[in-house]
């Protein structure tokens, strides 16, 4: 009874598995089911005698796992029929790998190319582009329509050889010695296909280069198919003295046409405060140790300098000094400290130095601080006193008379 009992369910479920994987093959949903999509806007064109077929062909894949896409043509002999990269230089492809989630922006672009042979006469030809999954799985099949005609009348002919230039974001920030990319696109208004040169004009010391879109070797020029765009990264890299804001002007050549495209780049500099003595700026003069004597004055140089790459503000000078000494500093205000970089030469700070009266013979420090709005640095100057001439003579003197005391009571006890 039991086993009577479970045959109709069991034959449900076998044809509900049949018919659910009928239905699944029917509509092509599968658990493994390819999310790539391959097309072009223009299945049916028309081109001249003596012109190359060039299609734009866009791949994208909106599934989540990489694939494999192997590319094959089909279609009249001697046409060259290939499919090529969309940058120059351009190289022939026969597969394109497609990472998961390249759709939109990211889909990958190539171009379909074919060329009649001379003497082809002005009739329809077709061509048949097939994608197929690494396993041999077809993708899609894409049927082209080409109708030749004779040679293009001369009012046909193309004379525009203007071209488009346009980025989404101008203006860019960096830091010194860090480099940053601008998307340009370059269209090509011409119907013909054009080699378009690149150029830049920036600051000297400034670095600049052009790397196809997915690509990274340096290009001058690139090919851009008649009514094409093609995206370049103008790469630019300032140097460690650059700051501020800086115009970059990229220029796009073509036979006798040039066009222009203003950019700028906003570099964000660091200032560096630097201190050195005399002998350490010029390899003369005086140390960070420095001799002097009690109740005179007597000058002191050392010099300052900006080794970054922005300015220093409302920079003051402030001396720590023993007590009773008198130290002042001049100047003991600058407003505005520039990198040396455009200076090319370091501030001089001149330091009066006056040791207090009857100071005792020895070694005193003086600290001499430099405080901008942005940083601070100080110098300490050794100060080694001694005492002076006038004292000096004095203690001969006292030395002088106690040793004739002397002398003269060792005469007395000698004579008795």
């Amino acid at each position: 009874m039991m086993a009577t009992g479970l045959l109709p369910r069991g034959r449900f479920l076998l044809i509900t598995g049949i018919l659910t994987a009928a239905l699944l093959s029917v509509t092509g949903i599968g658990f493994g089911q390819r999310a790539v999509n391959v097309h072009t806007d223009y299945p049916s064109v028309v081109i001249h005698e003596g012109k190359e077929l060039s299609l734009e062909l866009h791949l994208m894949n909106a599934g989540g796992q990489e694939e494999e896409v192997l590319l094959s043509v089909e279609g009249p002999d001697g046409w060259n029929a290939r499919f090529e990269t969309s940058s120059y230089p351009t190289i022939q492809i026969k597969a394109v790998d497609l990472r998961p989630g390249q759709t939109g922006k990211d889909a990958v672009t190539i171009r379909f190319k074919a060329r009649p042979p001379a003497g082809t006469p002005p009739d329809t030809y077709s061509f048949v582009l097939t994608a197929k999954g690494k396993d041999g799985t077809l993708i899609r099949e894409i049927p082209i329509e080409v109708t030749l005609k004779g040679e293009a009348p001369a009012e046909e002919t193309s004379t525009e050889e203007g071209l488009d230039l346009a980025t989404d974001y101008p203006s860019l920030q960096a830091a010194p010695g860090d480099q940053v990319s601008f998307n340009v696109s370059i269209h090509n208004k011409a119907s013909d296909e054009r080699i378009v040169d690149l150029g830049a004009n920036a600051p000297i010391g400034w670095r600049v280069s052009f790397v196809p879109r997915y690509q990274s070797q340096q290009i001058t020029s690139i090919k851009i198919a008649g009514n094409g765009t093609e995206t370049v990264r103008v790469q630019v890299t300032p140097p460690m003295t650059a700051s501020g804001e800086v115009p970059i002007t990229f220029a796009a050549r073509t036979g006798s046409v040039e066009e222009k495209l203003n950019l700028s780049v906003t570099v964000l500099g660091t200032p560096d405060l630097k201190i050195g003595s005399e002998a350490e700026i010029t390899g003369t003069g005086e140390t960070r140790n420095i001799r002097a004597t009690e109740g005179r004055e007597r000058t002191y140089t050392f010099y300052l300098w900006n080794e970054g790459t922005a300015p220093l503000h409302d920079l003051r000078l402030f001396a720590s000094k023993p007590q009773d000494w008198e130290v002042t500093v001049d100047p003991e205000r600058i407003d505005v400290l520039e990198p040396i970089s455009r200076t090319r030469k370091p501030e001089a700070i001149t330091v009066k130095i006056r040791p207090r009266s009857r100071a005792i013979p020895g070694d005193y420090q003086v600290m001499v601080t430099a405080a901008a709005q942005e940083q601070h640095d100080h110098i300490d100057i050794r100060v080694s006193v001694g005492s002076s001439m006038k004292w000096g003579w004095i203690g001969v003197g006292v030395v002088l008379i106690v040793v004739a005391g002397l002398v003269g009571i060792f005469v007395r006890l000698g004579r008795r």
